[in-house]
């Protein structure tokens, strides 16, 4: 809308790009992607390429890896490139006044037209026995620097479709993945 000639106002309370670029597509595709790199090492001979040693997972790599990749729109913003030069960024949490106005901190601005992108984040139920058993979210997962002895995921969310069913090198397999299901 900016580069139409829009006068827009980006407004973000935590890190541009929100879920997919920081907790949802963008990074569980690059652990996927480092996940089959292992996977296709393991199955080489299966394909007639020989490979001396085991293929191992350096954690640290493949979340730096992560890391660099994510953080590319965070970086071009603060840069000030791309949308930044014709829009206006506010800061903070923005609240609904009315159907035309949001207040952003102490600030209200009024628009004929508002769009809302909110992203997601996790919701902990509140269930018995739950509030002292450890849990990762999908930003704490996405966070880890190293491969987790188990682990079990509940519900459903990026990370769950991820590990769950793309991760079979470096989490094992579950009942259905057939083996070979790419080739």
């Amino acid at each position: 809308m900016a580069a139409a000639g829009q006068r827009v106002a980006l407004i973000e309370r935590h890190r541009f790009g929100r879920t997919c670029v920081n907790t949802g597509c963008i990074p569980t595709k690059t652990l996927v992607a480092s996940a089959y790199s292992v996977r296709m090492v393991r199955r080489a001979a299966d394909f007639g390429v020989q490979v001396s040693g085991t293929a191992r997972v350096d954690m640290r790599r493949v979340k730096a890896r992560k890391d660099s990749i994510t953080g590319i729109p965070e970086a071009a913003w603060s840069r000030g490139s791309g949308t930044r030069r014709t829009a206006t960024v506010y800061h903070g949490h923005a609240r609904f006044e009315s159907p035309k106005e949001v207040t952003v901190g102490q600030e209200l601005l009024t628009a004929p037209q508002i769009f809302i992108n909110v992203g997601g984040r996790p919701a902990i139920p509140s269930i018995p026995g739950v509030a002292n058993t450890p849990y990762l979210t999908n930003s704490t997962l996405l966070d880890l620097d190293v491969l987790p002895r188990h682990l079990i995921v509940v519900g459903g969310s990026y990370v769950r479709s991820g590990i769950r069913s793309d991760f079979p090198a470096l989490w094992p397999r579950s009942d259905n993945h057939k083996k070979g299901h790419r080739a």
